[in-house]
């Protein structure tokens, strides 16, 4: 699982792989004659006991993944799956994570205190610690340490409320933080998702596929039935208008799904979906909860033995 192709200087949720890393990465499974789309997880015989069969996906569809992510893999021959959003495709504007990341991690200095109204509901934050005038040297990573910081407290509890609610408020809600820390309301061209048109064009591309990632990337366990419906289904219907043809696969917002997620899938025919849960595909894995890695951003070395002696993967001389 990879989501950016691209270097950050504050990146807490490991989402960038640097170009060059990126590229060692690919070689690794070019050399191997390891990479393999996606939708041949829909049957058993890539699953075996030495892992030796892998998909290359990307979530979110930033604009990096077309622009640096694409010409490495054309390079090597190496089928991937992007998983789209469908109504982020062509904002001039970064996703709300990074924006957040953009005004609480990678400003200068920020107030020590916040009021904002979140979901309806008024709510006061503070720093209680110097991190309001000095950032960080080292590096934070949210989904394996604790918040070290006030900031980085702050962070994550900012992170937890936004997540839960609708599109337009997240919108709302990480603009009014960008003001509270003196940061422009727009964001790194960079970071922004790709556009309807670089997705249409991919539709006939021998190495890409495109998957479902909803309409809006919610947290589907904390919405109800109808609304993960209209969040799949919606999407669904968005992009096999934009490419022309059926989508066949789907990937979780946050890797995080329940029974009315599966259910919808089901409905709708798609015959592979895929979480965030690190660890490898078996038989007996439910085609519908299919596992994944998120690649961190390491050399072509360093990634071989993390496949091999972390998850079994890759067996052998790499």
């Amino acid at each position: 699982m990879y989501h950016r192709v691209g270097a950050e200087a504050v990146d807490p949720w490991n989402l960038c792989v640097s170009p060059e890393r990126f590229e060692q990465q690919i070689e690794l499974l070019a050399r191997r004659r390891a990479a393999v789309d996606l939708g041949a997880f829909a049957g058993e015989g890539v699953a075996d006991r030495t892992g030796s069969k892998l998909a290359v996906t990307f979530d979110d569809a930033y604009r990096d993944n077309l622009e640096v992510a694409l010409p490495i893999l054309e390079r090597h021959g190496v089928p991937a799956t992007f998983f789209v959003i469908s109504d982020a495709l062509g904002r001039t504007r970064e996703f709300w994570w990074d924006a957040l990341c953009r005004a609480v991690l990678e400003s200068d200095a920020v107030p020590t205190a916040l009021e904002i109204t979140l979901g309806g509901r008024n709510h006061w934050f503070t720093i209680n610690d110097d991190s309001a005038t000095t950032r960080a040297a080292t590096r934070w990573i949210a989904d394996r340490e604790d918040p070290r910081t006030g900031r980085e407290r702050l962070y994550m509890d900012l992170w937890n409320a936004i997540v839960l609610l609708p599109p337009a408020e997240q919108d709302v809600a990480v603009d009014a933080i960008l003001l509270w820390a003196g940061m422009p309301l727009a964001g790194p061209e960079s970071r922004r998702p790709a556009t309807r048109e670089q997705i249409a064009a991919l539709a006939g591309h021998p190495l890409v596929r495109i998957g479902n990632h909803t309409r809006n990337h919610p947290s589907l366990p904390d919405h109800d039935a109808a609304r993960q419906r209209d969040e799949i289904a919606g999407c669904q219907r968005a992009l096999e208008d934009l490419v022309g043809g059926p989508i066949d696969r789907m990937s979780y917002p946050f890797g995080r799904n329940n029974a009315a997620s599966g259910h919808i899938i089901a409905e709708l025919g798609i015959p592979v979906a895929c979480t965030s849960y690190p660890a490898a595909v078996t038989r007996a894995t439910p085609r519908h909860q299919l596992p994944r890695m998120q690649v961190l951003d390491q050399d072509g070395d360093r990634f071989a033995r993390w496949l091999r002696d972390d998850h079994a993967l890759l067996e052998g001389k790499a």
